[in-house]
This record gives C-alpha cells, sequence and structure tokens, in this order.
C-alpha cells in the first residue's frame, strides 16, 4: 500500500492563525481587565461598609457616644467633672493611628479608655486591600491601611463621603463642588495602591458605599449630593472637615 502524504500548515497559513489570535486577545483584553477591577472595587466597597457601620454602631452607643468618628479635638473628652478644664486631644494626623488606637488599644490602658475596642467587629484585613498588606501583628501603620477617613465630621449631611481608599487626592475631594466639570481623575486620584488611577471606593457618613471605575471620577459622580457646596465648608466647632491622608499621627 501506498503511505498517505502528510500535509502540515504553511508559513502563511501559520501567520493568519497568529493575527486572529491577537486581534482576538486584543479585543477581549480591556473587557476582562475592566470586570476584574470591578470584582476588586467591590471587594474593597463591602469591607470599607462595614467599617464605617461600625463606626456608626459605636458613635450611637451609649459608651462611645460623639467619640468614634476622629476629630481635632472634641469637648466630650474632657475629664468627668472637669467642664472648665482643657479640651483633650483627638487629632490623628493619618487614617493608620485611628486605626492603631481603636482596634489594638490596651484594656488597661485608662488614658484612652474611651475609645476602647472602639471598632470591636473590625479586623485589620478590612483595613488593608489591594496591593496594601494586612497587619500582622498588634502594630498598624500606613503601610498596612488602604484607606483615608475624614475627622470633623459631625455637622456633615449623611450624604457626604468620609471614607475613600486612599489613592483618592482628600484635600482635593473635599475642595471640589459637585458642579465642578475641570476637577476630573488626574486630580481627584493619585498613584497610590489600591488601585492608582483606574478607580477607587468612596463610603458615605450613612454607611452607604460607592465605586468608580476611572471614566467616573469626577466630583458630579462622587459629590453631587452636596450641589455647589463642598466638604471643606463644613465645620466642627473651629476645625474644618478633612481627610487624614498621610503621616504619623499623635494618639
Amino acid at each position: 500500500m501506498m503511505a498517505q502524504s502528510k500535509r502540515g500548515f504553511t508559513m502563511i497559513e501559520l501567520l493568519v492563525v497568529i493575527v486572529i489570535i491577537g486581534i482576538l486577545a486584543t479585543s477581549l483584553f480591556g473587557p476582562v481587565t475592566n470586570f476584574l477591577l470591578q470584582g476588586k472595587l467591590t471587594g474593597m466597597m463591602g469591607n470599607g461598609r462595614k467599617v464605617v457601620q461600625a463606626i456608626i454602631a459605636a458613635d450611637m452607643s451609649g459608651r462611645y457616644e460623639g467619640l468614634a468618628w476622629p476629630a481635632s479635638e472634641n469637648a466630650d473628652l474632657q475629664e468627668d467633672g472637669n467642664q472648665e478644664g482643657p479640651k483633650m486631644n483627638q487629632d490623628f494626623n493619618s487614617t493608620a493611628s485611628y486605626f492603631q488606637e481603636a482596634l489594638y488599644v490596651s484594656q488597661q490602658d485608662v488614658t484612652k479608655r474611651n475609645r476602647l475596642k472602639v471598632l470591636k467587629d473590625i479586623e485589620p484585613a478590612m483595613i488593608a486591600g489591594e496591593g496594601v498588606p494586612a497587619a500582622s501583628s498588634t502594630t498598624l501603620d500606613d503601610r498596612n491601611c488602604a484607606w483615608i477617613l475624614a475627622k470633623n465630621t459631625r455637622e456633615i449631611p449623611a450624604s457626604a463621603p468620609v471614607f475613600a481608599t486612599k489613592n483618592v487626592n482628600g484635600q482635593a475631594l473635599a475642595s471640589a463642588t459637585g458642579n465642578d466639570s475641570t476637577t476630573d481623575v488626574e486630580t481627584l486620584l493619585t498613584t497610590s495602591r489600591p488601585f492608582g488611577r483606574d478607580g477607587c471606593v468612596l463610603i458615605y457618613k450613612d454607611g452607604s458605599g460607592k465605586k468608580f471605575g476611572a471614566d467616573e471620577v469626577y466630583p458630579k459622580a462622587m459629590v453631587e449630593s452636596l450641589g455647589s457646596g463642598k466638604l471643606s465648608d463644613y465645620k466642627q466647632g473651629d476645625d474644618a472637615f478633612t481627610f487624614m491622608q498621610s503621616g504619623t499621627g499623635s494618639n
């Protein structure tokens, strides 16, 4: 019997297949990348909501009323019976320093008993996130914190953002208005982890949350409930609303 001849692919056929695969890969890359990003943003939003809801619960409880939200200073922290004395300092310079105290303050440390175990149901992993590792001991610093938290929030409306992934430029967000069409992703987001300029998460004072892709990062979407007002217009006593962006805070 005569052996059957085997015909392979020609070089042109192989090139055509490679080009088709390249076109398909390119067309699918964008949607797949966006799908993965949306999943990560959703996960961060879930953790952020739990944290803010824990602060709300602590703030509304009898033991921590008025103390759970950080402030530059707080009259409620005066020593018992010392209404004329100086206000006790509650000035955290970073979000990490607030969570360090809220999560890890010692049961025996009576000087900090007012915020003792404020966030009882919060784990360090909820403060971390995409590209930001959780604290592995009882020391939590900026390297373990994927968020920025606002202070001096008592007078702001419930629809205002108070917690954001730390790639948000807190100063730019606080000074932006809901009808500001000139402030966009380049101003409102930094290159910090998590997410860089690809997107962010905001959690509002009422405990609700919202995620934003890069094409959605502009003030009208982020602070539209404030109308033409700005977050920086709100004050708690003499102290303006602000986000604790970075640095080492004093407790």
